[in-house]
């Protein structure tokens, strides 16, 4: 039975498809390789790493795709002794030293990956994926998904993750009013995660409600599971039933609240930002705490995250005086976060799916009469990174389309 490690076919030492890159010029410098394009672009290659992403069978697995070498395997003073273009537009590069029994001391390198990965992503669709904030008044310019088309249009389906990414919230309609459609439109993303509330969980009326969602109060724009280390990244609430009164959805852009403050009151920003806050969860059968600010920033100084659930705030610790500056803080948050200016209200139809970003958009819902009709949505969980990876895998069928 042949090794199955082997195998010399590999154009790129992952599972992707890229367009060839034409190759105006390459140039060898002492630490790597530097390439540029007959479009402008240039992309730039450390010897070492490059060595490592060789699709030779001694350095890449050809069933898995994963690397056989890592930085130990690779001397110090490794270098790129000569790099040419060859006829077929590939990269031709011969090394400094052989690093394993079978190494030619050469590898050829694919125009098209060396274009993807030098650049930092894929500039297709990555590009102009920055968040997209919105405002009550400007949430209809949210496109609207047709739930007749994102389960087999592939082209719709990838419009849908990216309208997904940049928004933080999309309403997908129409789709088939069956309790199953909540696991079928997420499974086609990736992975549901599961939480206290189970895999998939009821959001309707309860008579031993552990959660005020499980009643007909109203719900005032908060996110979900905020205390936890981790909150879920998306949620997913599919409508089968709204027949009573009241019972309107809300979303808040937490991001549009945190950069209006950011710029109208940075003292009231950098307090929501710097200073912690105590979530505990009030539930018979489990106790979760976590203790973070409102707003999260990322290494880029933007925000990552707001964890925004008034009614699981503990009670405050602290001399009076930061207490006092604290409280007054969150308090304009939430009110700018229930505000009829950030504050969206909509009516969910039977077959509509909202999905949106649980660590940026807030949800909610006005008070409803549980005596004039049902009100029955199905939720579940997911992360971020499923998103991504869903709309990468969406990419790349769409590029191995293209290039057939």
């Amino acid at each position: 039975m042949p090794n199955q490690r082997h195998a010399s076919s590999m154009l790129t030492p992952d599972f992707d498809t890229y367009p060839a890159r034409p190759i105006a010029s390459i140039d060898v410098h002492p630490l790597g390789l530097e390439v540029r394009y007959k479009d402008g672009q240039v992309s730039f290659h450390l010897a070492a790493d490059l060595r490592e992403h060789s699709v030779a069978d001694d350095t890449t697995h050809a069933v898995t795709r994963e690397a056989l070498l890592d930085p130990t395997h690779v001397p110090e003073g490794f270098h790129i002794s000569a790099a040419q273009l060859a006829d077929d537009g590939f990269v031709k590069v011969t090394w400094s030293h052989k690093l394993t029994p079978s190494d030619t001391g050469q590898a050829r390198y694919y125009s098209g990956w060396l274009y993807q990965t030098g650049l930092y992503g894929d500039a297709d669709f990555e590009a102009d994926l920055s968040p997209r904030l919105w405002t009550a008044e400007t949430f209809t310019d949210i496109p609207r998904i047709d739930g007749s088309c994102v389960m087999d249009n592939e082209d719709e389906y990838f419009r849908f993750l990216k309208t997904f990414i940049r928004y933080g919230a999309v309403l997908v309609k129409g789709l088939p009013a069956v309790p199953e459609m909540i696991e079928t439109l997420p499974e086609k993303i990736g992975v549901i995660r599961t939480s206290n509330f189970g895999r998939i969980f009821e959001v309707k009326i309860k008579a031993d409600a552990d959660s005020n969602a499980y009643t007909g109060e109203e719900l005032r724009a908060h996110t979900d599971l905020a205390t936890r280390e981790y909150m879920p990244g998306l949620q997913f609430l599919f409508c089968l039933q709204n027949d009573s009164d009241g019972g309107n959805s809300t979303l808040t852009d937490g991001f549009a609240v945190a950069n209006h403050i950011r710029t109208t009151d940075p003292q009231t920003f950098n307090l929501l930002s710097q200073t912690p806050i105590d979530f505990v969860n009030k539930a018979k059968t489990s106790d979760y705490r976590m203790t973070v600010p409102l707003f999260h920033l990322g290494r880029d100084g933007q925000l990552d995250e707001v964890r925004w659930t008034s009614w699981l705030r503990a009670p405050m610790r602290g001399s009076l005086d930061e207490m006092s500056r604290l409280y007054s803080a969150q308090k304009k948050a939430y009110h700018l976060g229930n505000s009829n200016e950030f504050k969206a209200c909509f009516k969910l139809g039977v077959g509509d799916m909202i999905c949106f970003d649980n660590r940026r958009v807030l949800h909610g819902r006005t008070s409803f009469d549980p005596t004039s009709g049902g009100r029955w949505l199905r939720g579940c969980y997911m992360e971020r990174e499923e998103l991504w990876s869903g709309l990468r895998m969406a990419a790349r069928a769409k590029r191995a389309r293209q290039a057939n």
